[in-house]
């Protein structure tokens, strides 16, 4: 093993750290942090075998500072070996980050001018890329751009309806995200030789999106400016009036930022139901005779279906589908549902194959003789940063 084959991948989220180490392409170990009982918790995954250990930290800002002496005290890393490079996932409504970037302080400056425009997705990842640079000093630390992918969609489904030189000098546009997912799944199928000219991709998790890609290139993607636009999430509304955005400001007093929260963090299926954000739990409400999360559901899968229909007219016409992301991949009744409603796109599915798929492995068709491909592929973010870092790094020798 040379030491110039180690990437550290880096994926910060609002209540969670996750890191994974790759060699050669392939993953050698994992840490994720989290709160647990109001305290911090690693998990190091390694070698078949999960270690778990807590932490005094009073917040996630810190703990990249664990990730050497963890991956050393757990033998995955030997004291002579040096990580080559550090990918870590950006999003950011920002032209800057439309690409992939050797951070920089330029870089670090643009994420901080950014940071007032969309605080809830920008502060996490300025936090820990400031710290990387720290605690990883003269490794080169690379922005991965969750919008990259989306970089080809033409003019017409990346503006706004508003004053173009405005947009251009606000650099306020329709930037989509989950592009690393999206880039990961494309990836897949081409190796594969599975990918149709005109696909469908539905990362459905927490955060959800739809995106259409023609000939394995972005034509849209449902999320906007951030990724608060698009179909309904587990805390975020997706779209909405602006003018009724405003008019839940005014009725609950919220300032600018507390707006931003409310409609990222407490909405969706969460505000919908009134419970709870986790399908499953909405699920087992349902049978129970929770209206509430009845409606939740039935908006949830209503908007992904629309928005399925969107993309397809988007691409003029569809091949194929996939299912993505955590509920994606996990949930067999979700899919069923959504697909209930696509047989007009020239979708159905074996109901027995579906209910038995739950984080494949490998892809796995459900569509039965004579509909399009109906695919349910895990999504591998990790890895597809890693490759990124990698090829930017290449590209700086």
């Amino acid at each position: 093993m040379t030491a110039e084959s180690l990437i550290l991948v880096v994926n910060p989220g609002s209540s969670s750290r996750k890191y994974a180490l790759y060699a050669d392409g392939h993953k050698r170990a994992s840490i994720n942090f989290e709160f647990v009982d109001n305290k911090i918790v690693s998990v190091v995954d390694h070698d078949g075998k999960k270690y778990t250990k807590t932490h005094q930290d009073a917040n996630l800002d810190d703990v990249s500072s664990y990730i050497l002496p963890l991956f050393r005290e757990y033998d995955v890393i030997a004291n002579t070996e040096q990580l080559r490079g550090v990918g870590v996932r950006v999003v950011a409504p920002s032209s800057h980050f439309i690409q992939d970037e050797l951070v920089t302080d330029g870089i670090i400056a643009e994420l901080e001018a950014v940071q007032p425009k969309a605080p809830l997705h920008v502060t996490s990842v300025l936090t820990e890329i400031k710290h990387l640079q720290e605690y990883f000093s003269g490794t080169p630390v690379i922005a991965i751009s969750d919008s990259a992918f989306h970089a080809t969609k033409p003019d017409w489904a990346r503006y706004y309806g508003f004053d173009i030189d405005l947009a251009k000098k606000t650099d306020i546009l329709r930037y989509g995200y989950h592009g690393v997912s999206a880039g990961s799944i494309v990836r897949i199928m081409s190796e594969r030789q599975i990918l149709s000219p005109k696909t469908i991709i539905c990362h459905l998790g927490s955060g959800s999106s739809v995106t259409a890609v023609a000939g394995g290139k972005s034509v849209d993607n449902s999320m906007g400016y951030t990724p608060l636009e698009g179909v309904v999430m587990a805390t975020r509304t997706g779209d909405i009036d602006v003018s009724a955005a405003l008019a839940i400001k005014r009725e609950l007093n919220l300032s600018d930022e507390e707006l931003e929260e409310y409609l990222n963090k407490k909405s969706g299926l969460s505000g919908v139901s009134g419970s709870s954000n986790d399908i499953r739990q909405l699920l087992a409400s349902e049978d129970k005779g929770d209206q509430r999360a009845k409606l939740a559901l039935d908006l949830f899968v209503y908007r992904i279906r629309q928005t399925i229909a969107q993309m397809a007219a988007s691409l003029g016409g569809v091949d194929s589908i996939v299912f993505t992301a955590t509920v994606g991949e996990r949930s067999a009744i979700i899919r069923s549902r959504i697909l209930n409603g696509l047989s007009f796109l020239g979708f159905n599915y074996d109901q027995r194959l579906n209910e038995n798929t739950y984080e494949p492995t490998e892809p796995v068709n459900l569509a039965i003789g004579g509909s399009k491909p109906v695919w349910v592929i895990s999504t591998d973010e990790a890895a597809e940063i890693a490759h990124r870092a990698g090829e930017y790094i290449k590209s700086l020798k």
